[in-house]
């Protein structure tokens, strides 16, 4: 894994070439360290813009830092602003949250812009709040904001709060309607409303308002999020990308300038990180990301490579719980530079059981992007509360090791195979997704190929004493043993039958539900000789007979490898009756 210290051009102390300029009012982080565990906060839903009654008072703001100290995160990348143009802060370029609205659609928005109103009307910038905070509580503080934002009518939209009069007023800025073909594949915020970035009002706009977090604020930098709610598209029409891509890369170089002269007025380092869609120049060149261009030219400080396959339409979606992105791209493009990757890990599980992923799936996800190099970690929901909010201890367990790639080698782990959300509809998106998504339905006698990479180095582990358990389970749909039969190999070898512990989940009744789909759930304690590979490995299911008196489709939902690990060998993690 790399190590960089990346302070070769200014450190958050003030070298002697600046002693001339005032120094910051606030403590900043140690010099000797970057950011490398982030946690990316929207700012409304886990907070009190949303949570609590009116009024709030600035220490009802500050928790959102305070749930952060020596959790084992050290960054803060907090929402400065909505995807439609409004700002959560005092500012002086952008329309707060709620400033033109007068009758109110939505009654938890309605509560979020009273409360901005009335902290800012008592004197209370919820930007410097969180900035000073942060900096006192010694962690990195980096707001953000949306690069493409959406308009639409006011008639429809304005009760709602969250678009600014830039957008309502000027139609003509819209990208409109796009008849490309990839078009279809586009999230719900890129519909023909979004503002193209092609015309100069739109990034003059945008810019003032990274300007004025860089430069009026004791920030350490920015993050340009490139998506929308974490979706990716281009910022104009699919047949404008051409022409969009050098008009991005010039934006940023110009919010480069701005993040100099900020960081030689505060004496306080300005760091630019954008958040791009995991994968390689193939992924970047569709929505028009010359990624290579912004880190040979210094441009960016940082990339935050998240999945892209989240999709939400109103035919269709795409979510899956991502663990293991495609980061060798970025980490080759950066390295020897200054530039930093972080993989940013969206938890968004959606089982029927469990809606949000669990701190071993966590902990896989982390072991899997430092064993490709990065640089550091991070949660990039907009709301990360998998146990409620505030945060239970639990949760602070999945944070603490992020940051620590030796911890993680025997942190239990929970690695998924690739598979859709329950209820989401569709494996297509604008992005290609390399292996099947599942569930994938099972032709008689023909072997589907599950691909599932593991991080852990069992082979050591194992002869140290130090492994638990292994566990391969693969669950099936619509079938039922004594009618249907199916042969499932591991890395090229068949499972026995006699050594499978099946879990029937035909109408299985629990505490207000009913498990579906309808099948089974095969469960496999893997022996030492059948230990996952570090690396990639292969689950082969094959349907060697099937019952011809039902058409419903037998498919492969979910295949998943569970590692439980002892602290040291012949001692059990489990208590012991004696």
């Amino acid at each position: 894994m790399k190590r960089r210290n990346f302070l070769q051009t200014l450190g958050a102390t003030a070298p002697a070439a600046l002693a001339g300029s005032a120094a910051p009012s606030t403590a900043a982080p140690s010099p000797a360290t970057e950011p490398q565990v982030f946690f990316y906060d929207d700012g409304r839903h886990a907070s009190g813009l949303y949570q609590f009654a009116p009024p709030l008072a600035p220490g009802d703001l500050t928790f959102a830092v305070d749930q952060l100290v020596s959790s084992g995160v050290d960054t803060l990348i907090y929402s400065a602003g909505l995807e439609g143009g409004v700002v959560q802060y005092d500012s002086r370029i952008g329309q707060k949250w709620g400033d033109n609205a007068d009758v109110w659609s939505h009654p938890i928005f309605y509560r979020a812009a009273r409360n901005l109103k009335q902290l800012i009307a008592d004197g209370h910038d919820p930007m410097n709040i969180l900035c000073d905070r942060a900096h006192e509580k010694a962690l990195w503080f980096i707001p953000t904001l949306p690069l493409c934002i959406v308009g639409g009518k006011r008639s429809e939209d304005l009760g709602y709060g969250r678009k600014s009069d830039f957008v309502y007023d000027h139609p003509e800025y819209y990208v409109g309607p796009d008849n490309h073909p990839n078009a279809r594949h586009l999230g719900r915020f890129f519909g023909p409303t979004r503002l193209s970035f092609l015309r100069p009002e739109v990034r003059e706009e945008r810019f003032r308002l990274f300007e004025e977090l860089l430069s009026r604020y004791e920030t350490d930098g920015v993050e340009v999020d490139l998506s929308i709610d974490n979706e990716f598209g281009p910022f104009c029409r699919f047949e404008d990308v051409p022409r969009l891509a050098p008009v991005l890369t010039e934006w940023l170089g110009k919010l480069r300038q701005a993040a100099d002269r900020a960081q030689r007025e505060q004496n306080r380092r300005k760091r630019i990180y954008v958040r791009i869609p995991a994968g390689g120049e193939a992924v970047w060149k569709i929505p028009g990301f010359e990624v290579p261009r912004w880190v040979s030219g210094r441009l960016v400080d940082g990339l935050i490579c998240i999945t892209a396959s989240k999709k939400e339409t109103p035919s269709a979606s795409r979510l899956l719980l991502d663990q293991d992105l495609d980061l060798r791209p970025a980490v080759g493009l950066a390295k020897g530079s200054d530039c930093r990757v972080l993989m940013g890990f969206r938890g968004n599980l959606g089982r029927q059981l469990e809606t949000s992923a669990t701190a071993p799936m966590i902990h896989a996800a982390a072991s899997l992007a430092y064993e490709q190099g990065v640089d550091g970690f991070g949660l990039c929901d907009g709301m990360w509360a998998p146990n409620g909010w505030p945060w239970t201890d639990e949760d602070y367990e999945a944070l603490r090791p992020l940051g620590h790639p030796d911890m993680l080698a025997t942190a239990d782990k929970h690695y998924l195979a690739p598979s859709l959300a329950h209820g989401a509809t569709s494996t297509e998106g604008l992005f290609p997704v390399v292996g099947p998504i599942l569930p994938q339905a099972l032709g008689e006698g023909k072997p589907l190929a599950v691909k599932i990479r593991v991080a852990d180095d069992l082979t050591r582990w194992g002869a140290e004493g130090r492994v638990e358990s292994v566990r391969l389970s693969v669950r099936l749909t619509n079938i039922e043993l004594d009618l249907d039969e199916v042969e499932i190999r591991w890395n090229g070898r068949p499972l026995s039958d006699a050594r499978r512990r099946e879990s029937d989940l035909h109408f299985r009744v629990l505490e207000n539900t009913i498990v579906n789909p309808y099948g089974y759930v095969f469960e496999y304690d893997l022996t030492p000789e059948q230990y996952p590979a570090q690396g990639e490995n292969t689950v082969a299911v094959t349907l060697i007979k099937r019952d011809p008196n039902i058409d419903a489709a037998v498919e492969i939902y979910d295949v998943d490898i569970n590692i439980t690990y002892r602290l040291h060998r012949h001692f059990q993690s489990r208590a012991i009756r004696f």
